[in-house]
């Protein structure tokens, strides 16, 4: 079953500093610290591969989750662009049975993957018209997963 409450909101910018910088004066931000996570991803253009994103969070819920540019991604972005809503992020009571019952109307765009390519581990991204969800592991909320 999907948590409706919102986790978090995805952002993604050209440059992380300068985006943590301009909404931390503009809207009196604070920041977790940046993460620069590497883990396998699975998507049907590239099947599973490795991933490095470099990720910065809001301290408050819902959370400003932002996420540099990485091109050949999910995460790329159009020559020229500057900061772009990505995604909207919501907890599953289990990922794998909640991220497969969406999947039908809503495809997976990617997902986390084992390192033998089982899927969908941590988060899957699903697009329904244009709206990308993010589906998040309840153990990421029990802080059972790290990066």
């Amino acid at each position: 079953m999907i948590d409706p409450s919102l986790d978090h909101v995805g952002i993604v910018v050209p440059r992380l500093e300068p985006a943590v910088e301009a909404l931390s004066k503009h809207l009196g931000m604070e920041w977790m610290g940046t993460v620069e996570p590497e883990f396998p991803m699975h998507d049907e253009a590239h099947g599973t591969r490795s991933i490095k994103l470099r990720i910065n969070n809001s301290t408050l819920n819902p959370r400003l989750e932002l996420i540099e540019a990485l091109p050949d991604s999910p995460w790329a972005l159009a020559d020229g662009s500057g900061m772009v809503l990505h995604h909207v992020a919501f907890f599953v009571d289990t990922l794998s049975e909640d991220s497969h019952s969406v999947a039908g109307p809503c495809p997976i765009e990617i997902c986390g993957a084992t390192p033998d390519g089982q899927t969908p581990v941590v988060f899957t991204y699903h697009v329904h018209d244009g709206l990308r969800f993010e589906l998040l592991d309840p153990m990421l909320r029990q802080g059972g997963i790290t990066f």
